[in-house]
């Protein structure tokens, strides 16, 4: 952007550089000299023809080509050949050169019109110009080059007064910070405010970032894209209506169909408004947020009321990261071998362990688990064991009123294959489970003792070991009291079990938006590789 602001106190310099021959003496053309001139008379009009290197003063500014037209009392001025204006170290060339003083209107043509200001070159074909409106512009193909950036577009417009730069189509700026392509650009100098419209296309060493709209404030270095706006990195995407950065403090905000991909950890976060923070690499998420977490046999849907994200660092390795998902108010979620609801739920990468605070219901398979404090823990993708915390319960139907129970004031379950295998309760363990007699519910079992191993297989009790202190009571099916097999804090709650993704997700939920302007995005890629 330094070229383009450049640029525009050059263009200015053309704008005062021709004024009336009828206005005050210390703005005429003042001519210098030529191999030769002529005095003409044209259908009526007192024209002077000058011939071979002819030389105009205006002011500071020298006006030199090889042949010229002027007319002072009609005030207009043309030149012709290896035209060149000169001020200071500002000079522009062109073949031809028109000025009209009564419009105030000039335009400057040729092969290559250039504008050369130190290391700041303008290259057109025709440039206009109004030294009345102040005002300058090109409709031929321009590039504006330093040392370090380079501006195209295939048309530019400068205005002094309203202090604004526009360039429009197939408008490409590149400098060491990176790499723009655009419909149309406009800067205005004095706050330093830049605004793209159309399809916009935004390159640097690390990370792409696509908009249909938006600006850039240069002074205060904050970026604000909208309309189907998303940034791509080497592991992130992230998609909004409107996302903003803030360069000096590296913060971001994402608003309206917010959505955040973790492409290592194949993790995708919705919401409609976010924020993060780059340093930390922290970020949360709020307004009707949800979730998926994507293994290879299995995905995973949950919502809550707000999640946070936090980065942190292995202890032993300051190159490798892992992440924490806090999922905060009315948690609920479901995969197809788990489902579950809590007031909060803490998720861990580095060990895939689940941990649900307030309230937790777990359900696996047949079996419905209740604690004070649940966590889950994950191999290869699969739950291999769940610890309960307090008030332990765990429970599942087995024929008409009767649930199969087990209570302590802790349980360890252990799975194999998704399915539990085998349950361990600790301190205070009271079981109820029931025995058939091929299909048909012949006794029921209540049993307590400070220690209990449980193993199942195919969901249901083969074998129970008291390990302290045991006490059983055996009861015939037709005689039992429902109370002598209802352990006390019985709940069923079945009805609030979530069903499958769209008891957590919206029905209209799609993965993630669709990346526009991709396919161009991968031709500039292909062709800078070329």
């Amino acid at each position: 952007m330094k070229s383009v602001l450049r640029i525009f106190f050059i263009v200015t310099i053309i704008l005062g550089m021709l004024t009336p021959t009828h206005a005050q003496q210390k703005t005429r053309i003042r001519f210098e000299g030529a191999k030769s001139m002529k005095n003409l008379n044209i259908n009526g009009q007192k024209i002077i023809r000058y011939i071979g290197n002819v030389r105009f003063r205006h002011e500071n500014t020298r006006i030199v080509c090889d042949s010229a037209y002027h007319n002072p009392d009609d005030s207009w001025f043309d030149a012709f050949g290896n035209v060149s204006i000169q001020q200071g170290s500002t000079r522009i060339t062109g073949q031809t050169l028109h000025y009209d003083g009564k419009t105030s209107v000039g335009k400057i043509t040729g092969k290559e019109v250039k504008l050369i200001d130190d290391e700041t070159t303008l290259t057109t074909q025709t440039l206009f110009f109004n030294s009345k409106t102040n005002v300058a512009y090109y409709t031929t193909p321009g590039v504006i080059t330093t040392k370090e950036s380079k501006l195209t577009s295939q048309r530019g417009y400068f205005n002094r007064s309203s202090n604004l730069l526009s360039f429009a189509g197939n408008v490409v700026m590149m400098d060491p910070d990176g790499t723009i392509y655009t419909d149309s650009l406009s800067y205005n100098t004095q706050n330093e405010l830049a605004y793209f419209y159309g399809p916009t296309h935004i390159f640097n060493e690390n990370n792409f970032a696509y908009c249909e709209k938006g600006w850039y404030n240069k002074k205060i270095e904050q970026t604000n894209l909208q309309q189907n706006a998303y940034i791509l990195s080497k592991e992130n995407k992230i998609f909004g209506d409107n996302i903003f950065y803030d360069k000096s403090s590296k913060f971001a905000r994402a608003i309206g169909n917010v959505v955040l991909i973790d492409t290592v950890n194949r993790a995708y976060i919705y919401g409609q408004k976010s924020n993060f923070w780059l340093d930390t690499e922290q970020a949360e998420v709020s307004e009707n947020p949800y979730l998926m977490l994507i293994d290879n046999s299995d995905t995973l849907f949950l919502k809550a009321n707000h999640f946070k994200v936090i980065t942190k660092k292995h202890e032993n390795s300051t190159d490798s990261t892992y992440r924490i998902l806090k999922a905060l108010g009315d948690v609920a979620f479901y995969r197809s071998d788990v489902q579950g609801f809590c007031d909060s739920m803490i998720y861990n990468t580095r060990d895939s362990a689940i941990d649900m605070y307030v309230d937790p219901i777990l359900w696996n398979d047949v079996n419905q688990m209740t604690a004070d404090h649940i966590t889950i823990h994950s191999k290869n993708n699969k739950i291999n064991r769940m610890d309960f915390n307090g008030n332990a319960f765990i429970t599942s139907f087995e024929q008409d009123k009767f649930y199969n129970q087990i209570k302590g004031k802790t349980i360890t379950a252990f799975f194999s294959k998704g399915k539990a295998e085998k349950i361990d309760v600790n301190g205070n363990g009271q079981a109820v489970y029931f025995i058939r007699d091929g299909n048909t519910l012949t006794l029921a079992n209540r049993s307590e003792s400070a220690r209990i191993s449980i193993m199942v297989k195919g969901n249901k009790v083969s074998r129970v070991t008291f390990r302290e202190k045991p006490s059983s009571n055996l009861y015939p099916i037709e005689k039992v009291e429902l109370e002598d097999v209802m352990l006390k804090g019985f709940k069923w709650l079945e009805a609030k079990r979530p069903a499958n993704r769209y008891s957590v997700v919206p029905k209209d939920f799609k993965e993630q938006p669709e990346e526009r302007g991709n396919k161009k995005r991968l031709e500039i890629l292909s062709s800078k590789s070329k």
